[in-house]
C-alpha cells in the first residue's frame, strides 16, 4: 500500500511539474521524507476525490483514450497516408530500432516514420520543441491537437508503450497497432 502511495504522490508531483499532464513521471528525484508527509491525506474521507484530482488537470479533462486496431483497420490507416485521403491527419510511427526493421521486414509504407522507442524516453520526443524534434528524427513533430498518432512495432507492446508516452505529453488522438510487423507482414521473422 505504501509503494502505491508513493507512486500516486510521485505522479501527482510530476503532473504539477509538467503543466498538469495526467500520469507523466518526472526524472526529478523525490525525498522518502517529503513523500511520506504529504501522503496523509490517503487515509482522511475525501481521498477518492483527492485521488481523482491528482490524475485530472485542472480544466477536469479525462486522460486521452488509446484506441487498440487491427490489420483490417491498419491497412485503410496506411492506404490514407499512402493516398493522401481521409479527413484524419494521420501520423504513422514505427517504434522499433532502424537496425530491426532493416534486417527484418522493412516498414508498412515509404510514409512511415521510425522513431525507436528508446528515443521517445530518453530524449522526452515528444516534449521537444517542433524545430528540435524535427532535426532530431528527420520528420515533422506531429501536432498535439490536430494529428492523429498511429503507433507500430513489432508485436504490439513497444507501440503500445509509446502510445502511453505520447499520451502523457498531451497528444490527443492516439492509435495503437497491436498486431504490429508480424501480423503485417504475415509471420514471425527471425531478426540476426
Amino acid at each position: 500500500m505504501l509503494l502505491l502511495s508513493l507512486f500516486m504522490y510521485v505522479s501527482s508531483i510530476s503532473g504539477f511539474l509538467s503543466f498538469n499532464r495526467p500520469c507523466f513521471v518526472s526524472p526529478r528525484h523525490v525525498s522518502v521524507s517529503s513523500v511520506t508527509s504529504k501522503l496523509s491525506f490517503l487515509h482522511g474521507p475525501t481521498r477518492r476525490r483527492d485521488l481523482q484530482r491528482m490524475f485530472l488537470s485542472d480544466d477536469d479533462q479525462q486522460p486521452p483514450t488509446i484506441t487498440n486496431i487491427d490489420k483490417a483497420e491498419m491497412t485503410e490507416i496506411i492506404s490514407h497516408v499512402d493516398n493522401g485521403t481521409g479527413d484524419k491527419n494521420y501520423v504513422v510511427i514505427d517504434v522499433r530500432g532502424e537496425p530491426e526493421i532493416m534486417m527484418g521486414t522493412g516498414t508498412m509504407s515509404e510514409k512511415v516514420h521510425i522513431l525507436p522507442l528508446p528515443q521517445i524516453t530518453m530524449m522526452g520526443a515528444f516534449d521537444m520543441d517542433d524545430k528540435s524534434f524535427e532535426a532530431q528524427f528527420n520528420f515533422p513533430k506531429p501536432s498535439a491537437e490536430e494529428d492523429t498518432l498511429v503507433f507500430t512495432c513489432k508485436m504490439g507492446g513497444r507501440s503500445q508503450q509509446a502510445a502511453q508516452l505520447a499520451a502523457m505529453s498531451g497528444y490527443k488522438k492516439i492509435i495503437n497497432y497491436t498486431g504490429g510487423a508480424d501480423d503485417w507482414f504475415g509471420g514471425e521473422f527471425v531478426y540476426t
